[in-house]
This record gives structure tokens, sequence and C-alpha cells, in this order.
């Protein structure tokens, strides 16, 4: 199989998540780099339970999560007005057997957006310090190491702010960061295809 492969299905249906099944996805990507811990090692078991069963796990959602996804469309609604674009959305771009990510959009030939939708108090946070979000950045950054794009427009929407609902801030691509990104990822993928391994191991 040629990668990348763009699975063109909405984001939250059954397709996506079967197409997704088994990878280290971008939302993830700063679980997966972080130092041996109890977190880390739920996200390697819970990727090898489906690349064994052929079962999603762990697809709930709370209600932060729900209301991201029901702002998202008014925020990519807001995006485009207010730059002048399309944005493109797909499904799943599945950069390697082990590896995909899901952007909320496309911008052009260089460029994607990631959309949250935080409660007001941190959205006035994000405001008021006007920089990148940290806690992003590996998610951010896979993102382009993933899609080969120059930049991302971290969107803050929250439409209970009236007087400022929006805030956004271009993240440039970095490098260095990425070439980081990408050796610590590797580890993660061999660490979890030796437990897989293991796991297959015949016991009689």
């Amino acid at each position: 199989m040629d990668y990348p492969k763009i699975h063109m299905m909405e984001q939250g249906s059954d397709e996506w998540y079967a197409a997704r099944l088994g990878h280290v996805t971008a939302s993830n990507f700063g679980t997966a780099i972080a130092k041996p811990g109890s977190t880390r090692s739920t996200l390697m078991r819970r990727l090898v339970a489906e690349r064994l069963t052929g079962l999603p796990q762990g697809t709930y959602k709370n209600a932060n999560m729900e209301r991201g996804n029901e702002l998202e469309p008014q925020a990519r609604e807001y995006y485009e007005s207010l730059n002048d674009c399309v944005v493109k959305e797909v499904g799943f771009i599945e950069c390697s057997e082990h590896v995909g990510v899901s952007p909320d959009g496309l911008v052009g030939e260089d460029g994607g957006i990631e959309i949250k939708a935080p409660l007001p108090s941190t959205h006035i946070d994000y405001i008021v310090k006007d920089r990148e979000v940290a806690v992003y950045r590996p998610q951010i950054q896979g993102l382009m190491w993933a899609t080969g794009r120059k930049w991302v427009d971290f969107v803050s929407f929250c439409p209970e702010v009236t007087n400022r609902q929006y805030w956004s801030k271009r993240i440039l691509r970095d490098e260095q960061y990425i070439a980081e990104l990408e050796v610590k990822i590797s580890i993660f993928i061999t660490e979890m295809l030796k437990m897989i391994d293991k796991v297959n191991v015949s016991q009689f």
C-alpha cells in the first residue's frame, strides 16, 4: 500500500474508527512520546488490543468531546469567513501501517487547521496568554509531520464569550521538533510490536 493514504469519510463514523484501528494518532502523540508510565502503557495496550481483536477500544465520548464535535462545524465556517478560504475536510490520513492523523481541515497547499472548543475559562486563558498552547505541541507538529504541511492555525472557539468567541494562533513547522517526534514515535511503535509478539507466542 502506498502512503500516505487519505480516507474520505466522516470523522467519528464506524468507517473512521475502522480506518484508524491500532494506529498511533495525532491526539495521542503526546502520550506516546512521554516518559514510560501508566498513561503511556495504557495507550500501548489499547492499540495492541485493537490490532489483536480488530475492534476499537475506548471509543466513549465525554462531555467536552461532545461539545467539540458540536461546535467544530461552526468554528470552521467562522474561520473560512474570516480568512476568505475553503477548508478541505478529510476523514483519516494514514501515514503508515502504524501512524495516522485526522486533521480538522486542510487549507490550501501548505496549511491546516486544528479546532478546539474549550470552556470559557480556558478560552479566556488562551486569549490572555496569546501564545502557542504547549500541551498541543505534539499534536500540531505531528499533523505537519504526517501531512507535510508548513503551518497549522490553532483555533479556539467559544460562543459563550460573546465579545471574543474566536482566537487563533498560527503554528509554523519546526523541523527539529518533528525529527525528535519521529524518533520517539518510532520507539513507541517498536515497543508496541514487541508486545504484540509476546502476546502471540503460543502457550503450548
